[in-house]
């Protein structure tokens, strides 16, 4: 019998992230193809029926689930590390697979220690560590950490057998800036469940939303941080917002506190919709209520962007930047900003809310290709694949 393939999740899974969604629909779409798979992750986070997931104790005072740096994460990986030492050595793992930088230097720690297994070990990230810790000004204030940081991640590329990258973006940042040899890299898209392929009737749904009728309804989905772009969507929002009355935004996501200061702060409140943190399993009848979807992440973020493939399912039009993981999604079938800034995105929306047609065309597009390209079994049929390359 086939040992169980091990994954890392080192963090509070599941939350609705975009991290934890890569993670729940490779899963799945292992599960799919007869695989078992044990997920090994921290002790706060909720739970998903049909996976099999193995937790650390509980971390007195640790309740962020949140993205972005904790002081309580050093010791969860810590304690985390202990657990999938457990677990490989009781199911006689070969097959090691670490989610983010963390996950593959946990991962690299076992492997050692049961070294006469001759585990494989797969490292799966979404983009650059030390670019992700200066997105979000972990280290504002002390910026040689960032330097460290980049050492580190640059050394923690170097121990896995095999790195799965979610992004063109991110595969040309390990070998450009982390030297690290093509042969070693393998390329497997974010994908989208099949769940989001379902028709809904979005106008019949908005009163159960609190979003208005009659209203064009902009959609943004993720963490409302600066460093998914968060910033300059709302600088984008107010000109939009004074210019037409025919529109509301609808930003989907946590924390909400900034954001609906600087809302409020515009006069704004009553036309932009902050419902906070969506279960992933109704986030569909928010897409599918919405005309227009906005991905406002810089290109400088260095990971795919797993929310535009759910805009493509719904048969949204997207607005966003010019950037590579959305010209490899997108094509010429998206509103693109001119530039990297509010004032930018703000006429590109404004455009997109005009050019029905154009973005009816869009919509259909998208929804096609996400049908045809970016199903839920592709990762677990890619992943699948690699795994038995080191099984045999």
């Amino acid at each position: 019998m086939t040992a169980p393939i091990i994954h890392i999740g080192p963090t509070p899974f599941f939350s609705n992230r975009g991290c934890h969604i890569r993670i729940l629909n490779e899963i799945r779409g292992l599960a799919a193809t007869g695989r078992r798979v044990i997920l090994c992750t921290y002790g706060l986070g909720g739970d998903v029926q049909g996976l099999e997931v193995h937790r650390i104790w509980p971390i007195p005072g640790y309740t962020k689930t949140g993205a972005g740096f904790s002081p309580f994460k050093p010791l969860a990986d810590v304690l985390l590390f202990f657990l999938v030492l457990k677990v490989a050595w009781q199911e006689r793992a070969t097959i090691i697979h670490g989610h983010l930088h963390e996950g593959g230097l946990i991962g690299w720690w076992v492997k050692i220690l049961l070294f006469w297994r001759r585990i494989t070990l797969i490292m799966d990230i979404q983009g650059s560590l030390s670019g992700e810790l200066r997105s979000y000004g972990t280290f504002k204030r002390i910026p040689f950490m960032l330097s460290f940081f980049y050492f580190l991640e640059r050394l923690i590329c170097l121990m896995p057998d095999r790195i799965v990258c979610s992004s063109q973006a991110s595969l040309d940042f390990l070998v450009h800036s982390c030297r690290v040899s093509e042969d070693k890299l393998e390329l497997v898209g974010d994908v989208v469940p099949s769940s989001f392929f379902k028709s809904a009737d979005g106008a019949g749904g908005r009163e159960k939303l609190g979003l208005p009728a009659d209203k064009k309804v902009v959609i943004y989905t993720g963490s409302l941080l600066p460093g998914k772009g968060v910033d300059l969507l709302v600088e984008a929002v107010e000109p939009v917002l004074k210019k037409r009355n025919d529109t509301v935004f609808a930003l989907i996501g946590y924390p909400v506190e900034k954001v609906r200061e600087m809302v409020d702060s515009a006069g704004l409140a009553g036309r932009v919709v902050l419902p906070g943190e969506v279960e992933y399993s109704d986030l569909g009848g928010w897409l599918y209520a919405a005309d227009l979807a906005v991905e406002p992440k810089r290109s400088g973020a260095g990971e795919a962007s797993g929310k535009v493939l759910h805009y493509m399912a719904a048969g949204l039009a997207v607005v966003c930047f010019n950037t590579e993981n959305n010209r490899a999604f997108l094509g010429d079938n998206a509103f693109y900003a001119a530039s990297e800034t509010g004032s930018d995105l703000a006429a590109a929306i404004d455009l997109a809310l005009t050019d029905s047609e154009s973005r009816l065309k869009y919509g259909a597009f998208c929804r096609t290709r996400a049908g045809e390209d970016f199903s839920s079994d592709s990762a677990g049929q890619q992943l699948n694949r690699l795994y038995h390359q080191f099984e045999n």
